[in-house]
C-alpha cells in the first residue's frame, strides 16, 4: 500500500470524466443564498486530521450554473487486509505531503449486478466529498451534511459517482459524502469472536467518525449530519439507529426502500455459512474456527466473492433468502458462563427485540418510505429461472413470512394468502402483477411500515413516510434491467436524487420528470437542513403541500404519508387493503400487529 493515492479505478465509474478544470466565478443557484462569492480555484487543498488532500472544481452536469468542489478517493480506513480481514477496520494513518483526490478509489470486491463479473480491491475504504463552498479565511459556510450509504443487498455496489452523481443535491447547499463499505463475505462473514460479523456496517461507522472529525474543513457542519441510504443502505441506516456505537455521529436519518425488519436484512447468527464457504473452497483442515479463518484469510478476495452464492441452500431459496452474507446479531457464541467480544459489537439483540424494548435513538428525526412496485426485481429472478413461477405454484407455502411464526395450520394460512392476492388465479405469467404486489409487501413494505410504527409511537422526534409512485424516464433500475412494465421499481427513486453517468436524456425543463426531481431534491435537502421536508417557515413555489409527520397516537390505524407522483398529496394508510390483511394475519397468528 502506498501513501500517495495513485490507483487505477477498476469500477465502471471510470467513464465519468471531470468536466472542468478552469477558474471561474459563480454563485449558488439554489433557494439558499451564497454569503460570499469568491474565485473558484481549479485545484483546492484541504487539511484533514490525517493530512492534506487536493481536490478539483468542476461544473455541474445537470444544467445549473456554476459548479462544486470534488474530493474523491479519500481514505477513511486503512486497508482491511491480512489479519484485519473479517475484523473492524482502523483509521487511516497520517501522511506527509499532499494526496491527490481527483479520482475515486477502488470499489470493494463484489460481482457486478448486471454483468456478473468480479471487480474491486480489498484496499477500498474510500469516501468522496462534494461541496459548492469551502472555508475561506475566517468564513466557514457550515452547511448541512448528507452521508449516502449505497444499496446492493450487502453484496455489490459502491459509492462512486457513476450512479450517485452529486450535482442535484450539492446545488441545494449541502455537503454530500458518498462512501464504500465492505460487501459479501468480506463485509459480513461471521465465525465467532475472531470474526464477529458486521464489518461493512462498522466501516460505515468509521466513515461517520471521519465526517465528524473532518467535514468542517470542507464547509460542512458536523452537528448537522443526515445519514441516508437505499435498500441495504436504508436498512443500514436503521441498524445504525439501533446501535449504541453510532450515538452522536448523525442527527437525522432517511431510509429509502429498506428496513432492518425486512426479511433479507438480517442473517442467521452462526458460523455455519462461513464453514460452508470454507468447505466449498477446499478447506479440509482440523475444523477449528481459528484454523478455518486462517484458511479463508489466505484466499484471494475473488475466490471468496465467487464462492459466496454456493453457500445458499435449498431451504434458503425456499425461504426467499438470496443474500448469503448480511448483518447478524453479534454475541451468539456467548453463554451464561462466558462473554467474549474482541471488538465493540454493533448489535447484540435482534432488531425487533430492540424496537420492542425501545432501545433505539429516539431523538433523531426520521424519513422513510417505499416505491409502489419494489418487487419488480422479481422479473430478474424469473429471467434467471424460468421455472420459478411453477416452483412457487407447487409450493406456495414458502410465501408464509417466517416471523408470522405459523407452526400449525400452515395449509390454512397458505390458502388465505393465496386467496387474498391471487383469487382464483394460479401462479403463472398471468399473475406476475399479483406476485409483485405480494413480494413488495413481504420483502419491503411490511417491515418498513412496522418500523415506522415503532419510531413514531416510542420516539421523541418527527417521523415522515412516503410512497414514491412516479413512473418516469429517470427511473434507475427499470432502465438498467430493461423492464418495460408499468410501475415504479425498487431503486427507481434514486434517479430523482442523483445524476447518473449513463443517462444522457435531453429532458424538457418543463417536463414532469424535472418537476418531480426538483421536488425530491428540495424535500430531501430540506429534511437535512431543518428535520422537516416541507418547513412551514420557508416560502417555496416548488412545493405547495405540507408533509405531515405521523401522529404517534394513531400509528395502528392512521399512518399519514406523502404520495409522491406528478403531484404531492398527503394521504392515509398506504396500500390500505393489503396492509390491513397483514395486520389481521399478525394479530391472529402472533397476537400483535406491531
Amino acid at each position: 500500500m502506498t501513501n500517495k493515492h495513485e490507483i487505477n479505478n477498476d469500477d465502471v465509474d471510470d467513464v465519468f470524466i471531470i468536466a472542468n478544470n478552469t477558474t471561474t466565478t459563480t454563485t449558488s443557484t439554489s433557494a439558499s443564498y451564497d454569503p460570499v462569492a469568491f474565485e473558484k480555484d481549479a485545484n483546492v487543498i484541504v487539511r484533514t486530521t490525517a493530512g492534506r488532500i487536493r481536490g478539483r472544481y468542476q461544473k455541474y452536469r445537470s444544467g445549473e450554473r456554476g459548479g462544486y468542489y470534488s474530493f474523491k478517493g479519500i481514505r477513511y480506513g486503512a486497508a482491511p487486509i491480512g489479519d484485519r480481514r473479517f475484523r473492524a477496520a482502523v483509521p487511516e494513518r497520517s501522511w506527509l505531503g499532499i494526496r491527490d483526490a481527483s479520482r475515486e478509489g477502488h470499489s470493494c470486491p463484489h460481482k457486478n449486478m448486471i454483468l456478473d463479473t468480479f471487480k474491486g480491491n480489498e484496499d477500498c475504504l474510500f469516501l468522496n466529498v462534494f461541496t459548492n463552498q469551502v472555508p475561506k479565511g475566517d468564513y466557514n459556510p457550515e452547511m448541512p451534511v448528507m452521508v449516502w450509504l449505497h444499496g446492493g443487498g450487502y453484496s455489490f455496489g459502491s459509492g462512486n459517482a457513476f450512479l450517485y452523481g452529486p450535482d442535484y443535491l450539492v446545488a441545494e447547499n449541502v455537503v454530500l459524502v458518498t462512501l464504500n463499505y465492505r460487501l459479501g463475505p468480506l463485509g459480513f462473514l461471521t465465525a465467532g469472536p475472531s470474526a464477529p460479523g458486521n464489518q461493512g456496517l462498522k466501516d460505515q461507522l468509521l466513515a461517520l467518525k471521519w465526517v465528524r472529525d473532518n467535514i468542517a474543513a470542507f464547509g460542512g457542519d458536523p452537528n448537522q449530519v443526515t445519514v441516508f441510504g437505499e435498500s441495504a443502505g436504508g436498512s443500514s441506516v436503521q441498524l445504525l439507529m439501533l446501535s449504541p456505537l453510532s450515538k452522536g455521529l448523525f442527527h437525522r436519518a432517511i431510509s429509502e426502500s429498506g428496513s432492518a425488519l425486512n426479511p433479507w436484512a438480517l442473517g442467521e447468527s452462526s458460523a455455519l455459512r462461513a464453514s460452508r464457504l470454507a468447505a466449498n473452497l477446499g478447506y479440509i483442515g482440523t475444523n477449528s474456527t481459528d484454523d478455518m479463518l486462517r484458511f479463508l484469510k489466505r484466499l484471494p478476495a475473488m475466490k471468496l466473492i465467487e464462492g459466496a452464492p454456493t453457500t445458499l441452500t435449498e431451504d434458503d431459496y425456499r425461504n426467499n433468502i438470496g443474500l448469503p452474507f448480511v448483518p447478524v446479531v453479534e454475541g451468539y457464541w456467548n453463554d451464561a458462563n462466558r462473554t467474549i467480544y474482541t471488538e465493540s459489537p454493533l448489535i447484540t439483540e435482534k432488531p425487533i427485540e430492540l424496537y420492542r424494548k425501545q432501545k433505539f435513538q429516539k431523538n433523531i428525526p426520521y424519513l422513510t418510505g417505499y416505491n409502489t412496485h419494489e418487487a419488480m426485481l422479481f422479473i430478474r429472478r424469473l429471467r434467471k429461472n424460468p421455472k420459478l413461477l411453477e416452483i412457487i405454484e407447487n409450493d406456495f407455502e414458502r410465501m408464509i413470512p417466517k416471523d408470522l411464526n405459523v407452526t400449525t395450520n400452515r395449509s390454512r394460512v397458505t390458502r388465505e394468502i393465496r386467496q387474498f392476492y391471487l383469487g382464483t388465479k394460479s401462479v403463472s405469467a398471468d399473475s406476475v402483477d399479483e406476485m409483485i404486489a405480494l413480494l413488495t409487501d413481504l420483502m419491503f413494505l411490511r417491515g418498513i411500515r412496522r418500523s415506522v410504527r415503532y419510531h413514531a409511537r416510542y420516539g421523541n422526534a418527527p417521523v415522515y413516510m412516503y410512497r414514491f409512485a412516479f413512473d418516469g424516464a429517470l427511473g434507475l433500475y427499470k432502465r438498467m434491467l430493461g423492464l418495460q412494465r408499468p410501475g415504479v421499481c425498487h431503486g427507481d427513486e434514486m434517479g430523482y436524487l442523483f445524476k447518473f453517468g449513463f443517462f444522457n436524456l435531453n429532458l424538457d425543463p418543463n417536463s414532469l420528470e424535472i418537476l418531480v426531481k426538483n421536488r425530491m431534491v428540495r424535500m430531501w435537502t430540506n429534511f437535512a437542513k431543518h428535520g422537516n421536508p416541507t418547513p412551514a417557515h420557508r416560502g417555496d413555489n416548488l412545493i405547495n403541500t405540507i408533509w405531515l409527520p405521523i401522529n404517534p397516537d394513531s400509528v395502528m390505524d392512521n399512518l399519514s404519508f406523502m404520495d409522491i407522483s406528478a403531484t404531492l398529496d398527503v394521504r392515509k394508510n398506504p396500500e390500505f387493503e393489503r396492509q390491513q390483511f397483514w395486520d389481521y394475519m399478525y394479530e391472529h397468528c402472533n397476537g400483535d400487529a406491531m
